[in-house]
C-alpha cells in the first residue's frame, strides 16, 4: 500500500488548482467578460453620423458585458470582406449599416447557414432571405411628410397654383431613397396631374431624378443643367430635395445663379448647415431623425435577439426586400421648421 504525506499533498493540490484556473482563464480571453455574448457591427464609413452611431452601439453593449467587433467600410467590396471575417468568428448577432444594400446577399448566405441573426440598421438589405430584422425610421412616412408639408405651405388643397417644381431623389442603391420618393409623390403627383404643380423638365420618375451616392455636387450639377435649359425662363417655386446634403448642393447653385429668395425646399437629417438654412429662410424645413432614438431601439433589438427573445416590432408588412418582408421597428421622425428648431438636440 502506498502512503501519502498529507502535509505535502495539500500544497501540491493547491498548486494544481491554481494552474488549472490560470489555463481556463487564458483560454476564455475577452469572451469571459462577455458571457459568450458576441456581436458583430458592420457600418458604412460614409459620414460622421454613421461612425458615431456605430461607436455608440458598441459602447452601450460593452457596458452590459457584450463583446463587440465594430468595423467600418468605405466600399461594398471592403464590407463584404469584413463580414466574411466577422461571420467566421461566429457572433451571436450581426448588425449591418450597408454601404450598398444590394451587394450583401452572397456573404449573408453564410450567416444564414450558420443561423446567425442579421439586423439591418437604417438601410434595408435587399434581395436576400438572410435578414432577420430591420431597425430604421419610417421612410415612407418621411416622404409623405415632405409631400404633405409642401402641400400645406403652397395651399394646394385650396386649389392654389400653378407652381413650378423640380424633383430630386436619393441614391438608387438605397432602398430608403425609393421609399422617400414614392411617399412624397403619393401626395404631390395628383397636383402635377391637375396642373397645379408644373415640372418644367418633365422629369418625374425616380430614375430620372435620382442622385447617385447622395452627393450634393451631383444634385448641383443637375440643377445647373436645368437652369440652363427648361428652368431658364422663370424662377422655380418648389424643390423636392430628399435630404439636407442634396438640398445644400441645389441651394449653392441657385445662389450662384442669382436667386436671392430660395424656392420652397424640403430636406432631411437636420444637419447643422440645414438648420442654419431653415433659420435664415433658405430651406423651408428638414426632417429630424433622432440618432439616439434609433440607436437605443437597435440596442434593445440586439439584446433581445442574443437572449433568444422576441424583439419589439411595429411593422410586418411594409419592408419587402425583394425576397421576404422583413419584420421591422420603425421610429417616428419629426418635421423641423422655423417654429421648432429647438427640438433638435
Amino acid at each position: 500500500m502506498i502512503s501519502y504525506n498529507k502535509k505535502k499533498l495539500f500544497p501540491l493540490l493547491c498548486l494544481i488548482l491554481v494552474a488549472c484556473f490560470a489555463v481556463i482563464s487564458a483560454g476564455c480571453g475577452s469572451s469571459s467578460n462577455s458571457g459568450g455574448k458576441k456581436v458583430a457591427v458592420s457600418f458604412a464609413n460614409s459620414s460622421a453620423s454613421w461612425q458615431k452611431n456605430g461607436q455608440t452601439i458598441k459602447t452601450s453593449l460593452e457596458k452590459e458585458g457584450y463583446a463587440v467587433d465594430l468595423q467600418f467600410a468605405d466600399s461594398a467590396a471592403q464590407q463584404n470582406e469584413q463580414l466574411k471575417a466577422q461571420i467566421a468568428s461566429n457572433p451571436n448577432c450581426i448588425v449591418i449599416g450597408a454601404v450598398d444594400s444590394e451587394k450583401l446577399g452572397d456573404v449573408l448566405a453564410e450567416a444564414k447557414a450558420k443561423k446567425i441573426p442579421v439586423i439591418a440598421f437604417d438601410r434595408l438589405i435587399m434581395n436576400t432571405d438572410a435578414v432577420s430584422y430591420y431597425a430604421s425610421f419610417d421612410s415612407r412616412f418621411v416622404g409623405e411628410a415632405m409631400g404633405e408639408y409642401l402641400e400645406a405651405v403652397m395651399n394646394l388643397k385650396s386649389g392654389a397654383g400653378p407652381f413650378r417644381i423640380e424633383l430630386f431623389a436619393g441614391d438608387p442603391s438605397d432602398n430608403n431613397a425609393h421609399l422617400f420618393f414614392s411617399g412624397a409623390m403619393d401626395i404631390l403627383k395628383p397636383y402635377i396631374d391637375k396642373g397645379q404643380l408644373i415640372v418644367p423638365s418633365g422629369e418625374t420618375t425616380f430614375d430620372q431624378v435620382a442622385t447617385k451616392d447622395w452627393k450634393p455636387e451631383t444634385a448641383g450639377a443637375r440643377m445647373q443643367k436645368l437652369l440652363a435649359g427648361p428652368d431658364s425662363g422663370a424662377p422655380i417655386d418648389v424643390i423636392l430635395a430628399p435630404n439636407d446634403g442634396v438640398a445644400g448642393g441645389i441651394r449653392d447653385v441657385l445662389k450662384a445663379a442669382g436667386y436671392t429668395a430660395m424656392p420652397r425646399m424640403s430636406g432631411q437629417d437636420a444637419e447643422p448647415k440645414a438648420l442654419e438654412a431653415v433659420k435664415n429662410g433658405e430651406q423651408t424645413f428638414t426632417i429630424y431623425k433622432s440618432p439616439d432614438l434609433l440607436v437605443a431601439k437597435t440596442v434593445r433589438m440586439i439584446k433581445a435577439v442574443v437572449d433568444g427573445t422576441q424583439p419589439d416590432i411595429n411593422d410586418t408588412k411594409t419592408y419587402n426586400n425583394g425576397v421576404i418582408t422583413v419584420p421591422s421597428y420603425l421610429c417616428t421622425p419629426l418635421i423641423i421648421d422655423q417654429g421648432n428648431l429647438s427640438e433638435v438636440k
